[in-house]
């Protein structure tokens, strides 16, 4: 059925155009948007049409999460390890983690993941998802659960040498064959964790399905002082030398410790970056400064939540005296994400996505200030629906298309299952 807001203020953050209009939304991945002053005259030749109400709420685009990892977020409040050292943290913590999910704790972490990101007004994410001993297969249960709930995403799956190498090469085959028939990345853990052999297996199934890498880099300084003393060159040379960011799709996730030419090397090859601030808080690892780095900066959060305006504002409120940003370039990075599907000619994030805000601000909100009012004033908790797709997936702060009650009691058993093995 057609879907008609009604005397909608609508934000446009590609044009940075504001008006009160009325919007008639398609449905289907490849919906269009029609505006109008005359409310009739959207819905005269149409039969069954919803009008909602706008009058006094906000109307715009929703948002992306760059870099996300749902397979973690049944345990994000769970204490996983109490290693100081990075990558202690990592073998204690996530990396015991993915030996243990299956295909019904997969289920349970998708589910749980898609509540979370369309409350939050998310309808894509970009996941980065890692169960190396549950490997194909893995990322259909992701998009069976994702879409049932109305959520739209990229995935890739996490290829590594830290497992086995048997086990990368099966990795690598899974996305051979799932990137046939859907459209994704090519997943890489880290250089460090990465040989020679992988990485470059990994670079030729990318350019052969004419798609990008999805990696974490230089979250650590670990990560970098392996690459200069195994490869005697840092990561974003070891990255660049092998191919990783000879296609646009190419997502670098975190990107901390980087050098001068680094940077320069990310900026010129049109490659994308994700900041994940919070994350990088919680593992203590430092802070992202976009120095050099160009434009192409995009906001996630590393499976600690699918929140993006509570990113943006940690990104502005924690960046500060690190890095060159404000409450503009903020919000600028969080439509980066917006912006990666639309110049990758990506189909998972429409434009009939939209969230409608109830916010009671106090000063008019226009272009120049919105910023601040997506900073300092307006709220996840505002959002009264969410629309994926041309269809609403969130009303009045419920989700429509699954059950939430029912949902919920299958997500905490899973929990209670994957924590139990966890602590064997």
């Amino acid at each position: 059925m057609p879907l008609v807001l009604k005397n909608a203020h609508f934000f446009d953050y590609r044009d940075q155009t504001s008006n009160h209009t009325n919007i008639l939304i398609e449905e289907g991945s490849k919906g269009k948007l029609r505006f109008s002053t005359d409310v009739n005259k959207l819905i005269e030749d149409l039969g069954d049409v919803r009008i909602i109400d706008c009058y006094g709420k906000i109307v715009m685009r929703s948002f992306v999460n760059a870099h996300q990892h749902s397979y973690l977020s049944l345990t994000r409040t769970h204490k996983l390890s109490s290693e100081v050292d990075f990558q202690m943290r990592l073998k204690t913590g996530a990396w015991k983690i993915d030996k243990l999910i299956d295909a019904e704790i997969l289920e349970a972490a998708a589910l749980y993941s898609a509540i979370d990101a369309l409350k939050n007004g998310t309808t894509c994410v970009v996941e980065h998802h890692s169960s190396q001993t549950f490997i194909e297969g893995s990322l259909e249960v992701l998009q069976k659960s994702f879409y049932r709930a109305g959520l739209q995403f990229l995935p890739c799956f996490e290829i590594s040498d830290r497992h086995s190498y048997s086990a990368a090469a099966d990795a690598l085959s899974y996305t051979d064959t799932y990137l046939r028939s859907n459209p994704g990345l090519v997943g890489l853990h880290a250089s460090f964790t990465v040989g020679n052999s992988t990485l470059k297996n990994a670079v030729e199934l990318a350019a052969k399905h004419k798609t990008g890498i999805h990696i974490h880099a230089a979250e650590s300084i670990a990560d970098q002082d392996h690459c200069l003393n195994e490869y005697d060159k840092t990561v974003i040379e070891r990255l660049h030398e092998a191919g990783v960011l000879d296609n646009k799709r190419t997502i670098l996730a975190h990107a901390i410790h980087l050098s001068d030419e680094e940077a320069r090397l990310i900026n010129e090859s049109g490659v994308y970056v994700v900041q994940n601030m919070e994350s990088n808080l919680r593992s203590n690892v430092g802070f992202f400064n976009s120095e050099g780095l160009g434009e192409n900066i995009m906001l996630g959060t590393d499976g600690l939540h699918n929140n993006m305006l509570r990113s943006a504002k940690m990104a502005y409120l924690a960046g500060q005296g690190f890095d060159d940003i404000d409450p503009a370039i903020a919000i600028k990075r969080l439509r980066v994400g917006n912006e990666y599907f639309y110049k990758n000619k990506l189909c998972s994030d429409c434009e009939n996505n939209l969230i409608i805000f109830d916010y009671p601000y106090t000063e008019e909100i226009n272009t120049e200030n919105l910023p601040m009012h997506m900073i300092f004033g307006i709220e996840s908790k505002h959002i009264s629906h969410v629309i994926s797709q041309g269809k609403i997936v969130v009303e009045n702060g419920r989700l429509t298309m699954i059950n939430e009650e029912d949902s919920l009691y299958f997500i905490r058993e899973m929990t209670r299952k994957l924590i139990k093995l966890f602590g064997k």
